[in-house]
Order: C-alpha cells, then structure tokens, then sequence
C-alpha cells in the first residue's frame, strides 16, 4: 500500500516576512509528491516565493513540479497512483520540469507573481541560475504536486515546502540598538 503523509502549514514572523513551512513524505509505491493547501493567511495578491528542497533522490528520470490552484475552503489533492487528483481545485501549470531529481536538493526558489508581471515564465531546470519564475493566476489556495517523470514509482523522499512573503502589516517590536537603543531596549534615553 502507498503511504504518503504532509505535516500542517506552520507560520514563523522574521523581520517583516511570514515564513510558511510543510513537509510531504512519500515511500517507494507512489507516483506523485503532493503538498498541503497553502494556509489562509498567505496573501495571494502579493508576490511570494516558493523554496522547495528534498530529502534524497526523488526519481530516476526528471520529476515535474505542478502548481494547482484550489476555489473554496474544501480544496484538497489526493492520489498515489498515478497523477494527483484536486477537490475543488484544478491544475494551474509546470512550475519546473525538474528539480533535481537525482540526489538531495538543497533548496530551489521560484517568484510567484500574481497574476502576470509581463515577463515570460521561467520552468525549466536548465534556467536555475537565472532564477525561476512563474506568473501565478490569483486563487485564495494552492498546493504543488512533484510527480514521476518516468511514468513509474517515485523514491523515498520527504519535500519541504516554503512560501516567504512580506508582510506589510506585521509589527514586529524594537529590539536590541534600534533606534538608538543601549542593547537592552530599542529605543534610546529621551535627549530633553
């Protein structure tokens, strides 16, 4: 029997940006690698990135990255044989052709922009360096599915899913020699 598992979204504040991380394990009986739905926080009408690592070797051939996009609260993918299936959601497009399927991968960034920024989508291994980049159409939830590029099983591996994203509203207190502060408090003695 495949086995798949995905922990919950959590959400750490750094200096003005959420960090949204989850893992999705899978073993050697699956096809496909899918995430949790994005958290409902996530401000989907704001850029963010996507970092993607994982764990081991993925597959024997290249394994495409899919972005799917979910349209109510219900939004979930399924599936080990085969393909991912979505409830209340459907397939948005490749995100890369690859991510390094043969060994552990450290770590790949893609800018999601909602919408269109004008400029061409960038899904392909091969343009790693220049940087990836998807114009990602705007839905309140995603999830992103890794899948056997050789139409076989894929390999153990677990994928870690991180979405970073300013946040313009969070109020991160004054610590440390802000504003003039002695290290101890972040704001200094008051000069009158």
């Amino acid at each position: 029997m495949a086995a798949q598992s995905q922990t919950a979204w959590t959400t750490t504040h750094l200096r003005g940006f959420n960090i949204y991380s989850s893992t999705s394990t899978t073993d050697t009986a699956n096809d496909s690698n899918w995430s949790l739905k994005t958290p409902s926080s996530l401000d989907t009408s704001k850029p963010w990135s996507l970092l993607i690592s994982a764990s081991a070797q993925q597959d024997g051939a290249a394994a495409p990255i899919i972005v799917w996009g979910g349209y109510t609260d219900d939004f979930a993918l399924a599936g080990t044989a085969g393909r991912a299936t979505a409830t209340d959601g459907v397939q948005l497009g490749q995100l890369a052709d690859d991510i390094g399927y043969g060994a552990a991968v450290a770590g790949v960034n893609f800018n999601m922009t909602p919408g269109s920024s004008g400029l061409a989508n960038i899904v392909t291994i091969a343009a790693v360096a220049t940087g990836m980049r998807f114009n990602v159409p705007i839905f309140p939830y995603y999830g992103f599915e890794l899948h056997s590029g050789d139409g076989g099983v894929l390999a153990a591996h677990t994928l870690t899913w991180k979405i970073v994203q300013e946040d313009d509203g969070q109020n991160d207190s004054i610590a440390g020699s802000d504003i003039g502060g002695d290290g101890t408090t972040g704001v200094g003695p008051d000069p009158s």
